[in-house]
């Protein structure tokens, strides 16, 4: 695991790592108050969408060419940590929307314009499911249904996967494609006990027209053939742990925050049915905090790990290979258990009393156990692909390597 902390791919015209964050921390505030309003609307209230679009944090993975910020990995999950701490959900979009924005880089140069030309804080939501698509002079023509829709709400775009297929029915291609948010519908699905402000709702297509400029390979794509629009090493990080790393940011941050939550509260906390008048002076709490802090660390070590050796890699234009690729996808599994297992201790040690709804602690609780169980930190897959590759055996059970 690298030790080394790498610069992204940042120059002077832009802002720095240091100044995105402290745009990230100066929003906690906001966004702990408007917390609650996101869960029960499900999608962010409008102050905290403007302060996101303000504060240019929808531009961490959109290239400079286009009015981003052309950041690395190491930046995206200390902004994502850092927001994960006041707010879950809000995180999450932020992970997600960039990136959605780093793949709609890769599209044509037509493709790029029209989604950043006039817009470099365009927000685009979706799903890679594949749906069904027709070709037709000039693009493809698609149907479907894409849950888990991220901050479609207050999405511009919306991307969409699709198969194309020949005549006889066989299938051509895995495609993603992107389209004016305004040519899809939103229908409501999104009712869950976790991550609730994510408002990851379900985008409906009829018969649309996608040019074909703005159609990417998703085969292509997660296989590093796909061919590279630029020379911007950003675009030298292998796809799927570029789409999986930022997950885990918003996890940190909220173990992070439970953690502060039991620190701060154990000196003026009792113990029912013991002698003690205070949490922080039994042995038995004590030795629980540490233990929950260590596995915390133990998280970040890994992910921030990946982040510099990938945003190295990528710097020298190095590629990263299968078995890599494999420790990459079993880590970031691991990571997200070793959030899950320290805000259960943290759960044990503030007691019942942490599932009250005026808990914060419960939120913590139910947005992390949310968040991860995407299919993409599923540890036990990741576990069995690192296995296969360490022991030679060739078979793949997942594409998303």
């Amino acid at each position: 695991m690298s030790t080394v902390r790498t610069e992204d791919f940042t120059r002077s015209d832009g802002p720095s790592r240091e100044e995105l964050v402290a745009r990230a921390v100066a929003l906690q505030p906001l966004l702990r108050e408007q917390a609650a309003k996101n869960e029960a609307r499900r999608r962010l209230t409008d102050e905290v969408s403007t302060a996101l679009i303000e504060a240019g944090l929808f531009r961490l993975l959109t290239p400079r060419r286009l009015g981003g910020y052309e950041t690395g990995l190491r930046t995206v999950l200390e902004v994502t940590e850092a927001l994960g701490e006041a707010d879950g959900s809000t995180s999450w979009l932020i992970s997600v929307g960039s990136v959605a924005s780093w793949v709609s880089g890769l599209a044509s140069a037509q493709a790029q314009d029209d989604v950043f030309g006039t817009d470099p804080d365009a927000r685009i939501a979706g799903g890679s499911a594949p749906a069904a698509a027709r070709r037709v002079e000039g693009g493809l023509r698609v149907s479907g249904r894409w849950a888990y829709s991220s901050g479609a709400h207050n999405a511009t775009w919306a991307s969409m996967g699709a198969l194309i297929m020949d005549e006889e029915g066989g299938v051509v291609d895995a495609v993603l494609c992107f389209a004016p948010a305004s040519e899809v519908t939103l229908e409501d699905t999104w009712h869950t006990v976790g991550m609730r402000g994510t408002g990851s709702n379900t985008w409906v297509a009829e018969d649309v027209f996608v040019p074909g400029h703005r159609i990417i390979s998703m085969g292509a794509m997660a296989e590093g053939a796909w061919p590279v629009p630029t020379d911007e090493a950003m675009y030298r990080l292998p796809f799927v742990p570029l789409a999986t790393v930022p997950l885990v940011g918003p996890l940190l941050g909220i173990g992070r925050a439970a953690l502060a939550l039991v620190i701060e509260t154990a000196p003026t906390r009792g113990m029912h049915h013991t002698f003690f008048t205070k949490q922080s002076d039994s042995v038995g709490v004590q030795i629980q905090i540490a233990e929950a802090a260590l596995k915390l660390k133990t998280a970040r070590l890994h992910a921030y790990g990946i982040a510099d050796d990938l945003d190295a890699a990528a710097a020298r234009g190095e590629d990263s290979d299968y078995s890599a690729r494999a420790e990459i996808r079993a880590q970031l599994g691991y990571a997200a258990q070793q959030v899950l297992e320290a805000i259960t201790i943290l759960v044990n040690v503030h007691g019942a009393g942490s599932f009250a709804e005026a808990s914060r602690m419960q939120q913590y609780w139910r947005d992390a156990n949310t968040a991860a169980r995407h299919a993409g930190l599923n540890a036990v897959i990741g576990y069995e692909v690192l296995g296969k590759a360490l022991l030679g055996i060739e078979e793949r059970i997942s594409p998303a390597i």
